[in-house]
C-alpha cells in the first residue's frame, strides 16, 4: 500500500494545483503547458511466498477542498491618447534691466543694484511664440516699460537702504530700444528662454554726484527728528511745507546754526499764510503759525546728533502736536531763535520729507562719522499742576453766537531729558534738559460781529 499512494501522489499534487490555477487561469492568460512524459515503471517489491500476488484494490482518491476564486485585477488605467494630454505651459518671459549706480557707504565709493522687470504671462508668451513676431501690442508695452525707466539723472543724496544709510547717485540710463527688441524677439524664437535684457548703452551723471559728499567728508548719518501735525488745518500744514523745504537737500558750513538765519523771514513773501499762533496769555492769528513744527522737528534732529544747544526755549504750554513733551522749541522772529554749535569739525548736509497722509514730519543731519553714539533718554514729569478752568475770549471776526475752539487744556509740568554720550559701551558724558511749562485752559473763541 506504501508503494501505491507514492505512485499516486503526483496525480494528487496536479490536480490540487489545477483546481487552485483553474479559476485565474483565464484571467492571467497562463500559457499551457505541454504533458509531462509518463515516468518510467519501476519494480514492484515481491511479495512473501506464503501470500499470492495480486492486484491490489483502487482506492477512491479524496477530492481536494473547493478553493474560492481568486478576485480579478484592477483593470489598468487607460493610456491617455495624445488627443487627450494637457497642451505643455509656457513658462513667463522676464524681460529685466540691470544696472550698477555709484555709491559711497561708510566714506567707501561702491556701487548699488537698480533691476527692474517687465514680466509676460506664460500664455501670452506661448501666442507670441506661436507667431514669432513682436506684436503691436508687446511692442507697445516695451516702449511703456522703457519709458518709465530712470532715463534723467537725479543728484545724488542719501538713502537709507537695506543695511543704513548711503549716498546713491542715481545716474540716467541710456537705452538701446532697437538692441533691446532684438533680444526680446531672440527670446520668444527660443522656447528655453525665459529672460530677455534691456540693452544699456551707457549712463548720465547728474550735476551733485558722490564728490559733492566726499570731498566734504560728509559720509555718516547723525540723527533724525520726527514730529506728527495730524489734526493740523490747511493753513498750518502749508506752513509746514513751506518752513521744511529750507532743509530739503540743503548745505550748511557754519559754526553756529541759527534756525532763523537759515529759513530766512516768516513772512507772505516767503509763501507763508496766516494761522494760529501763541501769543502772550491766548492763541491769535499770525503769519507763519505752524512754524515752530518745524524748528521742534530740527531741535530733535540736532539735540539727537550730539550738537550743544546755544539757545532753546520750550512752548508756554505742552502742545499736544509735540508729544513726547519735553522735547520742542519754540520761535519767535526776530525775538526768539534755535541756536546750535557745530562742533562736528565739518559741514551739515540736511534732508527733509513729509508725508500728509501720516501727518509726519522728518528732518534728518549728516555729516563727518563720529567716534561716539547719542542716547536720549524717556522724559520724565518732575511735578505737575492741573489745568485751568475754560477761557472764553469774545471775537468781532466771527458771528455773533458762533463758538470755535482754539486751544485745548494742558496741565502744567516740569520735564527732564537727559541726553548721553557713549563710546566702546561707556557712557562718558551726559547733559540734561529741562523744560517749564504752564497750565493752560480750553479757550474759546465766542462770536460778537453781525
Amino acid at each position: 500500500m506504501a508503494a501505491f499512494r507514492q505512485k499516486k501522489a503526483p496525480k494528487r499534487a496536479a490536480l490540487l494545483l489545477s483546481l487552485l490555477l483553474g479559476g485565474a487561469a483565464a484571467q492571467m492568460e497562463i500559457p499551457t503547458l505541454p504533458p509531462t512524459p509518463a515516468p518510467a515503471p519501476t519494480a514492484e517489491p515481491t511479495p512473501p511466498a506464503a501470500e499470492p500476488a495480486q492486484s491490489p484494490a483502487p482506492v477512491p482518491e479524496t477530492p481536494a477542498p473547493q478553493q474560492p476564486a481568486a478576485p480579478a485585477p484592477a483593470p489598468a488605467a487607460p493610456v491617455p491618447t495624445p488627443s487627450s494630454a494637457k497642451p505643455a505651459v509656457t513658462a513667463p518671459l522676464l524681460i529685466t534691466v540691470q544696472a550698477e549706480w555709484p555709491a559711497l557707504v561708510d566714506g567707501r565709493k561702491t556701487t548699488v543694484p537698480f533691476t527692474r522687470t517687465l514680466t509676460l504671462p506664460g500664455e501670452r508668451v506661448a501666442q507670441l511664440r506661436a507667431r514669432g513676431i513682436i506684436t503691436p501690442s508687446l511692442d507697445a508695452d516695451l516702449k511703456t516699460f522703457l519709458a518709465g525707466l530712470p532715463q534723467e539723472p537725479q543728484d545724488a543724496r542719501f538713502e537709507n537702504l537695506w543695511n543704513g544709510w548711503a549716498v546713491v547717485q542715481r545716474n540716467g540710463l541710456k537705452v538701446d530700444p532697437a538692441q533691446t527688441r532684438a533680444h526680446v524677439l531672440a527670446a520668444l524664437k527660443d522656447p528655453r528662454a525665459v529672460k530677455a535684457s534691456v540693452v544699456i548703452s551707457g549712463q548720465v551723471a547728474p550735476k551733485r554726484t558722490l564728490d559733492f559728499f566726499a570731498s566734504r567728508g560728509i559720509t555718516a548719518h547723525l540723527g533724525t527728528g520726527e514730529t506728527t501735525y495730524f489734526g493740523s488745518s490747511r493753513a498750518r500744514m502749508t506752513n509746514i511745507h513751506v518752513g521744511a523745504r529750507n532743509f530739503q537737500d540743503r548745505l550748511f558750513e557754519g559754526k553756529t546754526f541759527s534756525f532763523n538765519q537759515f529759513v530766512g523771514p516768516v513772512n507772505t513773501q516767503n509763501g507763508y499764510v496766516t494761522g494760529l499762533v501763541i501769543a502772550g496769555e491766548r492763541t491769535a492769528n499770525g503769519v507763519g503759525g505752524g512754524i515752530c513744527q518745524v524748528s521742534t522737528t530740527v531741535f530733535r534732529t540736532l539735540y539727537g546728533a550730539g550738537l550743544p544747544i546755544l539757545e532753546r526755549r520750550n512752548h508756554s504750554y505742552q502742545v499736544h502736536y509735540y508729544d513726547p513733551q519735553g522735547l520742542d522749541a519754540t520761535i519767535y522772529q526776530p525775538q526768539q531763535d534755535l541756536k546750535f554749535a557745530n562742533d562736528t569739525g565739518g559741514p551739515l548736509w540736511f534732508q527733509a520729507e513729509w508725508d500728509d497722509q501720516e501727518a509726519r514730519l522728518s528732518i534728518h543731519v549728516f555729516g563727518r562719522a563720529r567716534d561716539f553714539d547719542v542716547q536720549i533718554g524717556a522724559p520724565k514729569t518732575l511735578s505737575s499742576t492741573a489745568a485751568p478752568p475754560d477761557r472764553i475770549i469774545r471775537d468781532a471776526s466771527l458771528p455773533a453766537g458762533q463758538r470755535r475752539q482754539v486751544d485745548w487744556a494742558a496741565p502744567g509740568a516740569v520735564i527732564e531729558v537727559t541726553r548721553s554720550f557713549v563710546r566702546g559701551g561707556q557712557t562718558f558724558k551726559q547733559d540734561t534738559l529741562r523744560s517749564s511749562y504752564r497750565p493752560w485752559p480750553n479757550i474759546f473763541l465766542v462770536g460778537t460781529g453781525r
